[in-house]
């Protein structure tokens, strides 16, 4: 067995300089055996790849053929990842605290099959990394209150950001796995190339019984850089990722289609909120 218990996969996509950055934070912070596996969609010529530093023994960069998206690429390094715990990373992420505490929490709650840390921008302001399922309604909602309030991160009332707690999904920025779930769901699905890749990815790990998790006693400063806002490229492509989610899952309306899926339904939530009280009871008294 593989002694690596943490493997950070990034998508590199001509961004080097942030993935130098995101890998030093990484190497000041970690107290436990990791790899960075660097899944590159830049498609760079001979000479290009050259001149990449590849001296370091912990990351491996691995240069795909083609820019086959974000899950393609994350998929990519997941394949060959060898650590306990996979986690999916954005180059504009950087580590502040050691993640050591989040992988013996998943050690101690196998029924955790993906969790994430608390983020927030470099102005110390918490981002919307933990999310209730987008409906089409709620979907419209957030941005209105995105153009009204001139906000860039949403934040749930409902939800406490302190406290370690289940939820419905965590955005892609960063999701830490375990490999029971990555095994269960054989990753991200790639007929996503950008956007709601997370949101189904998380779905399907609830699927399987597993729970998702949103830890904030180890953060992450991250902002990024919110392309489907102010690009129409990008936000075409984000509206017809969340249409394929929603036709696929038949949360359009947000009523479960057959019995079945009202039965998944509800023991979903009835499981999401036993174990959160079980998570939340043993951090107290910690």
């Amino acid at each position: 067995m593989s002694a690596t218990i943490l493997s950070f996969i990034i998508v590199e996509y001509h961004s080097r300089s942030e993935i130098q950055h995101c890998v030093e934070a990484l190497r000041q912070h970690l107290s436990v055996p990791y790899e960075v596996i660097v899944s590159s969609n830049s498609c760079y010529d001979d000479a290009q790849r050259a001149a990449i530093d590849q001296s370091d023994s912990q990351v491996k960069w691995l240069f795909n053929k083609e820019n086959g998206g974000f899950a393609y690429a994350m998929n990519e390094g997941l394949k060959v990842a060898s650590g306990r715990y996979l986690a999916i990373m954005n180059s504009d992420c950087v580590l502040h605290s050691d993640l050591a505490p989040m992988a013996r929490f998943m050690d101690e709650h196998p029924e955790v099959g993906a969790i994430a840390p608390k983020m927030h921008d470099a102005e110390g302001n918490v981002q919307d990394t933990a999310r209730p399922y987008v409906s089409l309604p709620r979907y419209v909602w957030r941005q209105v209150k995105r153009i009204v309030g001139h906000k860039i991160s949403i934040l749930d009332r409902r939800m406490d950001y302190s406290r370690v707690q289940t939820v419905d999904w965590l955005i892609g920025a960063f999701i830490m796995v375990s490999r029971a779930a990555f095994e269960a769901t054989g990753g991200l699905d790639d007929s996503f190339f950008m956007y709601a890749e997370d949101l189904d990815w998380c779905t399907r790990i609830r699927q399987k019984g597993l729970e998702v998790v949103y830890y904030p006693l180890c953060t992450i400063t991250y902002k990024g850089t919110r392309r489907a806002r102010s690009n129409s490229k990008y936000a075409k492509i984000f509206i017809a990722s969340h249409i394929k989610y929603w036709e696929e899952v038949r949360l359009l309306l947000w009523i479960p289609a057959t019995k079945e899926d009202r039965l998944l339904s509800q023991k979903a939530s009835s499981s999401a909120a036993e174990v959160s009280k079980r998570i939340f009871r043993k951090v107290v008294s910690q």
